[in-house]
């Protein structure tokens, strides 16, 4: 049940804006930093589209930049399993900090969480996060990252591969890093179905893939509950965001 809106409600759309008709009349502000844009205009939702009120106790910035990932978190809490070995590809930007985060609480402490990044200062954040491991890593060499993923595992790798990193060529490090029958969401859309279907095929690898779908039920209240509930999230996204 969506929740019902009245004239001034301040509400955040759950549809990319890649998706949704958008009549920009000015550029007010442009935030480099926290890759927002403040405009005036007008956007046009559909009765089928999902928003979700932005919360009183929240920033309006802090708030937008949750929901703006709020699938990735919904989604890693449906697919991790105590226990499990998670993979999180690209684990310090704004989706794979709350995917280290919401995966920990999932695998436990008889899991691992692995955290992925390429610079070795962004370390301290992932494992405030939530990650158990570090490796560093680019995420374009699957070759590298499947042999760091064995290393840390123990030759298991991993049963869940988060791949959360948004540019090019990344699908072969995912698949690689995954056991047989494991699985693979690639939440990132620089994702390319033919790179990962055929690449598969090509190496003989038996996993499930999953492409990012940006929506799941309640997936709004889930990331924002989870950043209240976690203190070291909370800093970290005001520092970005505010």
């Amino acid at each position: 049940m969506k929740e019902q809106l009245k004239v001034g409600d301040k509400i955040a759309s759950l549809v990319s804006l890649s998706l949704t008709p958008l009549k920009i009349t000015a550029v007010k502000k442009v935030y480099l930093d926290k890759d927002q844009v403040e405009i005036e205009g007008q956007a046009i939702l559909f009765s089928s589209a999902i928003y979700a009120k932005l919360p009183d106790d929240m920033d309006e910035n802090l708030a937008l930049s949750v929901l703006d990932v709020a699938g990735a978190p919904a989604q890693v809490q449906r697919l991790v399993k105590p226990g499990d070995n998670v993979l999180v590809m690209g684990a310090y930007g704004k989706s794979g900090v709350l995917c280290n985060a919401i995966a920990k609480e999932r695998a436990g402490v008889t899991g691992k969480v692995i955290g992925l990044v390429r610079n070795e200062k962004y370390i301290d954040i992932c494992k405030a996060t939530g990650c158990d491991e570090v490796i560093l890593a680019s995420a374009t060499d699957a070759v590298a990252v499947q042999k760091e993923v064995s290393r840390v595992t123990n030759g298991k790798m991993a049963d869940v591969v988060i791949n959360c990193v948004n540019i090019e060529d990344t699908e072969m490090a995912s698949i690689m890093a995954c056991r047989d029958r494991g699985l693979v969401y690639f939440f990132s859309m620089a994702t390319s179905f033919t790179k990962a279907a055929l690449g598969a095929e090509g190496i003989g690898a038996d996993v499930d893939m999953i492409l990012g779908n940006g929506y799941a039920y309640g997936h709004a209240l889930i990331s924002l509950d989870l950043l209240r509930r976690n203190p070291t999230l909370m800093k970290i996204f005001k520092e970005r965001y505010v």
